[in-house]
């Protein structure tokens, strides 16, 4: 496989000092952050779409962004790309023991299971279910997130009731209007529902209903 040290040759190539590209040298991390999300979504669409040709497009997307990040880290000498991918190998052994181990895991529920427990090991330090969720999710997907945190710790009810309850006495109409809709998404994941997915096919028939419209 030649195409992947090809991509990272290109890269370096844009990052150098000389004959390099002004623009791919004036990135940072955080300035490039907005392109990583930008770049999933756009993904997600081509996934939603079913076509082939489209999430090829869009996970090389996604891979140059990996790599354009790497690159600017190995270019300050901190890390690169092939420290990232022995990172995520070596998690991915850890958090399968019953493929790379001696646990068994027969079923779906079994290796969530076993994930779980592989995970919790790794970040025993974190004092909070709530570490490690990110903040700049946007707020649904971050809803279902903490909810599905909760749901493992047990107690998802009675925290969802305790926020709504809360926001429910603030003065504002916009935050009693979030806590309602927080109380459906809530009662959505109990039902079975997925309302990040749910959501996303209700806009995608509004824009369609509203192209129609023009």
């Amino acid at each position: 496989m030649t195409a992947v040290p090809d991509l990272v040759e290109v890269v370096d190539r844009l990052l150098a000092p000389e004959g390099g590209c002004v623009w791919n040298r004036a990135q940072t991390h955080a300035s490039l952050a907005r392109y990583a999300v930008e770049e999933s979504y756009e993904l997600v669409d081509a996934i939603d779409s079913g076509d082939d040709a489209e999430i090829r497009e869009e996970l090389g997307d996604v891979l140059y962004q990996v790599v354009l990040h790497a690159g600017i880290a190995a270019a300050a000498g901190r890390f690169d790309l092939e420290d990232v991918a022995a990172d995520v190998r070596d998690k991915m052994v850890r958090r399968h023991p019953h493929v790379f181990g001696d646990e068994h895991a027969d079923t779906e529920d079994e290796v969530v299971r076993v994930w779980r427990a592989a995970k919790a090991a790794e970040k025993a330090a974190r004092t909070s279910v709530f570490d490690g969720v990110p903040r700049a999710m946007p707020p649904l997907e971050r809803a279902v997130k903490l909810l599905e945190r909760l749901e493992e710790r047990g107690d998802a009810e009675a925290v969802v009731g305790a926020a709504v309850g809360a926001g429910r006495e603030q003065e504002g109409r916009d935050e009693a209007w979030g806590s309602a809709v927080l109380e459906q998404v809530a009662a959505a994941r109990a039902a079975g529902i997925d309302p990040v997915r749910g959501l996303r096919a209700a806009v995608a028939r509004l824009e369609e209903a509203g192209r129609a419209a023009e």
